[in-house]
């Protein structure tokens, strides 16, 4: 076996490897995207209710109120603030976040993509060297 034909034996592993790869982390990417929690942005306000400290904010176009207690780190994080900005859960309305929430889905999406590159790479430069 010469060097051509194992150079293009490693091409085709590698594209074969990186074909199966980006297939197999596309559907986790789609797995994570369907069975992640949606975080809806709003503004809340803080509601100081005798020893507890609250926020609440509309959602649903104003439909319906939301309601979460503060802990003391969050409490710290607003300081003197009377309104701040936060997301909630949008099946459990009393969980929130002051951060934007990452997406995993998406880092998942650009490494299946990032697979079939190389996949698309490796078929060509095999293609290249056959002189087809």
């Amino acid at each position: 076996m010469d060097s051509d034909e194992q150079i293009m034996l490693a091409l085709e592993f590698a594209s074969w490897i990186a074909f199966g790869m980006c297939v197999l982390v596309a559907v986790a990417a789609l797995v994570v995207r369907l069975t992640s929690v949606r975080w809806q942005h709003t503004l809340a306000y803080v509601i100081v209710d005798g020893e507890r400290t609250l926020v609440r904010w509309f959602h649903d176009a104003g439909a319906s109120a939301g309601e979460a207690e503060l802990s003391h780190a969050q409490i710290a994080h607003l300081g003197d603030r009377l309104e701040t900005e936060l997301y909630y859960r949008v099946n459990r309305p009393g969980t929130i976040r002051f951060g934007r929430p990452r997406s995993h889905a998406r880092a998942l999406g650009f490494s299946a993509l990032g697979f079939l590159v190389i996949g698309i790479a490796a078929s060509i430069a095999q293609l290249f060297l056959m002189g087809v």
